[in-house]
């Protein structure tokens, strides 16, 4: 069946944390998230969700509420089908407003997706790879308990947000973690590290040493550098031996252009809040075409946006490394629906 658009309209509700999301440049103890409802003339509704972060794309919730008007008068009488049109004119006309065009893109493909009757990941692909998340933990007190638990859960991957203090408390505390699985019978975690642009080239040197003498085992850094500076990125990328990964400073196409043109970077790291569906296609062929490693990451979204993001990278199947635990982080007592999961495996139906 074909649709014709009604109307788009937004929501902005706040979703609580299990633990406060405590990194180098900010904390939180609740998601931001905005749902976004596309009406089509013959009733059906589909939703899209914007989670935006002030820090990476200088978006707000209020700023995504704002754009509201302006997007239902590009979509208001269109087809479905036209819906790469569609994001393309969003793209020209609110150039600035990432996060927000992302919702109302996951909404278009989720409109499309029923339309063509075939689920979103065969739109993005079709590979329907399986997927193994890490678990994200913060500069929480209880570290150590989370990742046990996970742990016993069946995640082997852990992301571990560092910078913003004394380097001995990360240190600390990663160590804390690896011995307190060991003692319960569990081997050696990974561990990835995510410094959100809070250390230099020297200081992600001295802890990744210290880490190393530690027999800690570490897979990559994520951002451990300002995002505007891109000599810092590509300094400590070639002389690190551990794999960096960049983050903030990848926001668009453009960026992850200019990232693998001026940069060693090994990696770049996906999250559709940064730049939406289209973006993200074109992010991975830049990326597949410099020989650059993929991370597909989130913003803490809820079900909607998660599906979307597993959809993505269950659909084509080319990430190296996935951080898609978003769902986890959100204290919601109601059960996955709209994508598979199972402790650390996740894949799109």
């Amino acid at each position: 069946m074909k649709h014709r658009i009604k109307s788009i309209r937004a929501e902005y509700f706040r979703l609580p944390l299990k633990n406060p999301f405590v990194i180098s440049i900010r904390s939180a103890t609740n998601a931001n998230v905005v749902r976004w409802h596309l009406t089509t003339e013959e009733g059906f509704e589909f939703l899209g969700e914007s989670v935006p972060v002030q820090y990476v794309t200088g978006e707000t919730p209020e700023t995504v509420l704002a754009t509201v008007s302006n997007i239902d008068a590009i979509l208001r009488g269109a087809q479905v089908e036209d819906f790469l049109e569609l994001i393309s004119e969003m793209s020209h006309r609110l150039p600035h407003d990432v996060a927000a065009r992302a919702g109302v893109e996951i909404a278009l493909y989720n409109a499309f997706a029923d339309e063509e009757d075939i689920p979103v990941y065969k739109l993005l692909g079709g590979a329907n790879a399986e997927l193994e998340t890490d678990l994200t933990i913060a500069r929480i007190p209880n570290a150590t308990e989370v990742a046990q638990e996970a742990w016993r859960d069946g995640f082997r991957y852990f992301k571990m947000k560092v910078g913003g203090g004394a380097m001995e408390e990360d240190v600390g505390r990663i160590l804390a973690i690896q011995n307190s699985i060991q003692e319960i019978g569990g081997d050696v975690p990974i561990f990835r590290l995510d410094a959100n642009q809070s250390l230099t080239p020297k200081t992600t040197l001295q802890l990744t040493e210290e880490l190393l003498r530690h027999d800690i085992n570490i897979e990559l850094i994520e951002q451990p550098v300002p995002k505007e500076d891109l000599a810092a990125l590509d300094e400590i990328a070639r002389v690190s031996p551990i794999p960096i990964v960049a983050d903030e400073a990848c926001r668009s196409p453009q960026e992850a252009f200019r990232i693998c043109a001026e940069t060693a970077t090994q990696g770049l790291n996906v999250k559709l809040m940064k730049s939406g569906i289209s973006g993200a296609l074109e992010i991975i062929r830049i990326a597949k075409a410099a020989g650059r490693k993929l991370m597909m990451g989130c913003m803490l979204e809820s079900e909607v946006g998660m599906a979307a993001s597993v959809a993505l990278a269950s659909g084509t199947g080319v990430f190296d490394y996935i951080d898609l635990d978003g769902h986890l982080l959100l204290d919601l007592d109601r059960p996955i629906s709209l994508f598979k999961a199972n402790g650390p495996w996740l894949q799109a139906h």
